[in-house]
């Protein structure tokens, strides 16, 4: 009786232990996230004492969404787990005047922003213009693209592994073989890519440029890039390069959306000297190689029930038709009456 009694006791204890183990790892573990940043911040003072067990509320001003927090025993307070957007952060407490200031989030980034309050004995409200600063705590190097730059930068038939490299160490590669780029020395090969958390490679080579056009498409659709090079943190891995997350648009409290046509053929390219050369020599019209390249993207997002339901979507494409030059042997006369 009393040897089971004894085992079912270090039984629970070793059970216990495993729990106690899993709270305190959790936590850590669940504020890293291919497709989320953080907020984090002190609340103090105008003597920059903190300000403990103060309510925080962060509301999303892309969607409406809010969650509440309170600052502990030394004024921290931390969001973990947040979509890349714009937020707007509010703290309030007994003495002091309501606070308002403006915070981006960025993926894979840690956001800082400190609160500092102010005496009031009157209802009053602050509002902090401008957004607080980025940080990345961990050693790794990031290199974050916002919606504009992904839009903006060159992106020749919609490529989106073209981003990553704009990145510092990022060079297109130039060996041949598989891959766009490389990073820091490393084969192109190695880079990891990733679409909302999700790998996105060829299955069978393991790489990012696949299919017909050895284009991986989806530049509309893309809101946030990141771009992580080694040493890397806990949620990234499995391939030695470059670690390129991306993280697609979503559907707000705003109806938004666009439409894009482009057209590239061979009335507005010039002709080349070698290719005028030899029509010159042939007495053929003077005129650029045929070519017809048509390429495409249209969004639209918006609410189905405001700060609830949303929607969003997308689609791209690539229609490219060039002349294919074939050798075609044709039998003689002789050899055709022969048979």
């Amino acid at each position: 009786m009393d040897y089971n009694f004894t085992r079912t006791h270090n039984r629970l204890m070793a059970l216990l232990l495993v729990v106690a183990i899993f709270a305190m790892v959790v936590p850590v573990v669940m504020a890293q996230s291919l497709i989320t940043g953080d907020i984090i911040g002190t609340a103090v003072d105008p003597t920059s004492a903190v300000v403990p067990n103060a309510a925080v509320t962060l509301k999303s001003l892309d969607t409406g969404a809010t969650q509440t927090t309170r600052t502990n025993a030394t004024g921290f307070y931390h969001f973990p787990l947040l979509k890349p957007g714009r937020y707007e952060i509010s703290i309030k407490q007994a003495g002091f005047g309501e606070l308002k200031q403006m915070a981006m989030v960025q993926v894979g980034q840690t956001t800082t922003a400190n609160l500092n309050l102010s005496v009031s004995q009157s209802s009053e409200t602050i509002e902090v213009t401008g957004e607080a600063p980025v940080v990345t705590p961990a050693p790794s190097v990031n290199t974050s693209f916002s919606q504009t730059e992904v839009r903006e930068l060159p992106s020749a038939g919609g490529d989106i592994t073209n981003i990553a490299q704009t990145a510092p160490g990022s060079v297109p590669n130039g060996q041949g073989g598989y891959g766009n780029f490389t990073s820091n020395g490393l084969p192109a090969t190695s880079n990891l890519f990733t679409v909302n958390g999700e790998n996105d490679m060829d299955p069978y080579f393991n790489i990012n440029n696949s299919g017909a056009t050895n284009l991986t498409l989806g530049n509309n659709e893309v809101q946030e890039a990141t771009v992580v090079t080694n040493p890397y943190s806990g949620e990234y891995g499995q391939l030695a390069g470059a670690q390129v997350s991306y993280v697609t648009k979503s559907g707000t409290n705003a109806y938004h959306g666009n439409a894009q046509y482009w057209w590239n053929g061979r009335a507005i390219n010039a002709n080349g000297w070698m290719n005028k050369g030899s029509q010159i020599a042939a007495g053929v019209p003077n005129q650029a190689p045929f070519s017809n390249a048509n390429q495409w993207a249209a969004s639209f997002g918006g609410p189905i029930r405001k700060n609830s339901t949303f929607f969003f979507l997308d689609t791209e494409g690539l229609r490219v038709v060039l002349p294919n030059t074939d050798t075609v042997f044709v039998p003689t006369l002789l050899l055709r009456l022969q048979y």
